[in-house]
C-alpha cells in the first residue's frame, strides 16, 4: 500500500519528465507544456526577446522554474537548452530530392516519412534549391545535409528518414571465403536506421565471397564481402606462353590466389613452381 502511495506522489510531482536539448517556438512566450506536452499543469517558463530567432539558456534555470511550480524535471545530459524560431519554409523540394536519392540507391525502399529541420531560422529557400550531402547519407536514417543560399553560403539542415529496406541476410552460418550466393543469403525487410557501411540489397552480379565467418541471420553490408579472386589457391589454371604470334597453353595448379594482373605462384605438372600473371578467370600468363 505504501509503495502504491509513493508511486502516486511521484506521478503528481512529475517525476520522469526530461528536458530536451532543442525546441522550436512560434510564440515568444514559452509555457510548460511547450516543453513537456503531457504536463497537466500550464504555466509560463520564459519570454524570448523579440529581436532573437535563437535563444540559449542554462538548463538549470528552466528546472528551477518547474520546481517553483511543484514539478520535478530531469536535465539528463543537457546543460543548455536551445530555442529556435520555427521557420515558415516549405521543405517539400528538399524532401522530394532526398526521397528520390534514396529510391535511386535502394529501389525497393519503402519510405514512410522524411522530416527536415533547419539549423537556425530560415525565412525562404532559393529558387531551384539543390540538396547537397555526403554519400554516407545512404547509411543513416538521421544526419545532416545543406544547400547554398542566394549568397552562396551553406545552410545546414537535419534530416530524419522513417523507412523500411530489404537487406540481404545470411541464411545460415557462413565461413571466410565462402562464395556469396542466393543459396546462403535471403532478403529481409528491416527498419532503415544506422549502418556501418552500405547495406546490401541484392547479390552482386560478379562473383563475391565473405570476408569473415558470420552467424545466420546477420544483415550484410559492403564490408562483409569482397570480390572473389579470378584465380583460387589449389585450383587448376590454364597457362599461356606468348611468343610473337605463337601462343602455347598448358595446365597447372595455382598455389596462390590472385586478382587481375596479380603475380602468383603456380605449380607445373613436373612439380616446378614458377611465377605467372593473372590475366583472366582461371587463366595466367607465364612471363
Amino acid at each position: 500500500m505504501n509503495r502504491f502511495i509513493l508511486l502516486i506522489v511521484f506521478w503528481m510531482n512529475g517525476w520522469g519528465y526530461e528536458l530536451q536539448e532543442n525546441y522550436f517556438f512560434e510564440n515568444r512566450v514559452i509555457y510548460s507544456n511547450d516543453l513537456i506536452p503531457e504536463l497537466p499543469k500550464k504555466f509560463e517558463i520564459l519570454r524570448i526577446p523579440d529581436e532573437l530567432n535563437h535563444y540559449r539558456i542554462n538548463a538549470r534555470i528552466l528546472v528551477k522554474s518547474f520546481e517553483l511550480n511543484g514539478i520535478e524535471v530531469d536535465t539528463g545530459r543537457v546543460r543548455f537548452v536551445n530555442f529556435s524560431q520555427k521557420s515558415p519554409v516549405d521543405f517539400t523540394p528538399i524532401r522530394q530530392q532526398l526521397s528520390a536519392a534514396f529510391l535511386s540507391r535502394y529501389p525497393t525502399m519503402q519510405i514512410d516519412e522524411i522530416l527536415i529541420t533547419p539549423r537556425g531560422y530560415l525565412d525562404s529557400l532559393p529558387k531551384n534549391v539543390k540538396a547537397l550531402y555526403d554519400p554516407k547519407v545512404f547509411q543513416n536514417a538521421k544526419g545532416t545535409l545543406y544547400f547554398l543560399d542566394n549568397q552562396n553560403v551553406r545552410r545546414y539542415l537535419d534530416y530524419s528518414v522513417s523507412a523500411t529496406i530489404n537487406v540481404l541476410h545470411t541464411a545460415q552460418k557462413v565461413t571466410r571465403k565462402d562464395p556469396l550466393s542466393d543459396s546462403n543469403t535471403l532478403l529481409k525487410p528491416i527498419p532503415f536506421e544506422r549502418f556501418k557501411d552500405f547495406p546490401l540489397t541484392a547479390v552482386p552480379s560478379d562473383l563475391h565471397r565473405f570476408r569473415a565467418t558470420l552467424k545466420a541471420d546477420v544483415p550484410l553490408i559492403a564490408r562483409n564481402i569482397e570480390a572473389s579472386p579470378l584465380v583460387q589457391r589449389g585450383e587448376k589454371v590454364t597457362v599461356e606462353i606468348r611468343n610473337g604470334n605463337v601462343n602455347v597453353e598448358f595446365g597447372a595448379v595455382a598455389t596462390q590466389e590472385g586478382g587481375l594482373y596479380d603475380m602468383i605462384t603456380i605449380q607445373k605438372n613436373d612439380g616446378k613452381r614458377v611465377k605467372a600473371k593473372v590475366i583472366g578467370e582461371r587463366r595466367v600468363e607465364l612471363l
